[in-house]
């Protein structure tokens, strides 16, 4: 049995260009359309303004039955074939986990929108909501320059270099193994460790040994971690520094497809005091991201 599950899909969809590339994703990664399901969360006025405020016309009609048929609409017009459709409406990274759960999600194909500073902090990323909460995989996609070739989107899980980032915590072997199984091959397969700075971990009373003599150690550490865990020798790398940012540095240097990586969930006060390594890769990466979940 394969470790990385393809079905079932769900793909959250706002009309956008981005969203559309992100369906052809879902299709093309799933066995049959009928494994797909595109869900459009409508966000209701209640959590943006009060309906008394608003100023830019008629209120939309916000009917299940309504939402539904533009939904319809548009993945006709858009020659999506036999998906699912799914209509909500409240917050959308609260629906669309939802959804996952009911359905029994397996993955969840996101297009990343990139937000940053104002506009990120008031609302949030979407993305970064789902990879928080949500039980099953996720794999994020990068906004394309140009519209992404049907060629190009077949090989986003069929890549022929895979970055994978390792903390030796319990999810390390899966995600090594997945990359394994997706890569075209084995050769193909980037392993890397990120130690932070002398000045980060000073903070804590940390360890005062030198950056050459950490990195030695850090490569031991890791090629030992291979063989004792049955993954043989891989291209394994030491880095220094902020994991998220080296991550990304990494992954761009290596001209890499895909980085895969597991998320551990953080939440509250931990979470904002270190921030998400994954979160971080999510904002600043050129390629795509699969967040695997056990």
């Amino acid at each position: 049995m394969p470790l990385f599950q393809r079905k079932p899909i769900l793909v959250p969809t706002d009309y956008s260009e981005a969203s559309l590339q992100a369906i052809h994703a879902a299709k093309s990664i799933a066995e049959a359309d009928s494994d797909v399901t595109v869900v459009h969360v409508a966000v209701d006025f209640d959590l943006t303004l009060h309906p008394l405020t608003w100023t830019g016309g008629t209120l939309p009609n916000y009917s299940e039955e309504r939402l539904l048929l533009v939904l319809r609409n548009w993945c006709r017009d858009q020659n999506l074939g036999d998906v699912n459709l799914v209509v909500r409406k409240g917050d959308p990274g609260t629906e669309i986990c939802e959804v996952a759960e009911e359905m029994g999600c397996r993955l969840i194909v996101v297009p990343s929108h990139g937000r940053h500073g104002v506009s990120r902090l008031l609302f949030g990323s979407v993305a970064e909501r789902i990879i928080r909460h949500c039980h099953c995989s996720v794999l994020v996609l990068r906004r394309m320059k140009e519209a992404a070739s049907a060629v190009q989107i077949a090989d986003l899980l069929s890549p022929q270099r895979v970055v994978v980032p390792v903390d030796f915590s319990a999810a390390t072997s899966t995600a090594i193994a997945t990359a394994l199984e997706l890569a075209q091959h084995r050769d193909g397969v980037e392993v890397i460790s990120v130690i932070p700075s002398l000045d980060e971990i000073a903070r804590y009373g940390a360890t005062d040994k030198p950056d050459n003599i950490r990195l030695e150690n850090c490569q031991q550490h890791i090629t030992q971690y291979l063989a004792e865990h049955g993954h043989g020798p891989l291209s394994a790398h030491c880095l220094i520094g902020d994991p998220g940012t080296m991550i990304v540095s990494y992954a761009s240097d290596v001209k890499a497809d895909l980085i895969v990586m597991p998320s551990h969930g953080r939440h509250g006060l931990k979470r904002l005091v270190l921030g998400s390594t994954t979160e971080r890769v999510l904002r600043h990466s050129e390629v795509p991201v699969l967040v695997l979940r056990e």
